[in-house]
């Protein structure tokens, strides 16, 4: 059972180098997963992978809260909540499966690419005008 790939676009950019490489690496961790399912890993490994997801993805929201900050990004509080509501979301999966199983791997990627997906292309996109405007590339 074959899982494809996400390639990263650049209609997902944000237009700020940094983002958008913290944004590719998301897609990398994700193709980490699917590889792992596909080469049926161990738990070990899977939980190795999901555990610096959910660390790099605290990094990667704390870089952009940051600059909601900095420049007093009106839309902060609602994106803010977009973030808990993935964190929210993704301790219920986790909750689910005990363990790190290949069950619990695909049912995070598939939450993983609708939710990043959405994210990029649409809250994310919200914030490419302030960003910008402040000089951030």
């Amino acid at each position: 059972m074959g899982t494809q790939k996400i390639v990263w676009d650049e209609k997902y950019s944000v237009g700020v180098e940094e983002i958008d490489n913290q944004h590719k690496r998301m897609f990398e961790v994700i193709n980490e997963l699917l590889e792992a399912i596909n080469t049926n890993t161990t738990e070990d490994h899977l939980g190795n992978i999901i555990d610096g997801l959910i660390k790099y993805k605290v990094f990667h929201f704390a870089t952009e809260e940051k600059y909601f900050k900095q420049f007093n990004y009106e839309g902060a509080e609602e994106h803010i909540l977009k973030h808990k509501e993935f964190n929210d979301n993704l301790m219920v999966l986790k909750d689910k499966y005990p363990i790190y199983s290949v069950e619990f791997a695909f049912e995070l990627v598939d939450f993983l690419e609708d939710w990043l997906i959405d994210h990029l292309m649409i809250v994310d996109q919200k914030y490419k005008k302030c960003f910008a405007e402040h000089g951030l590339k």
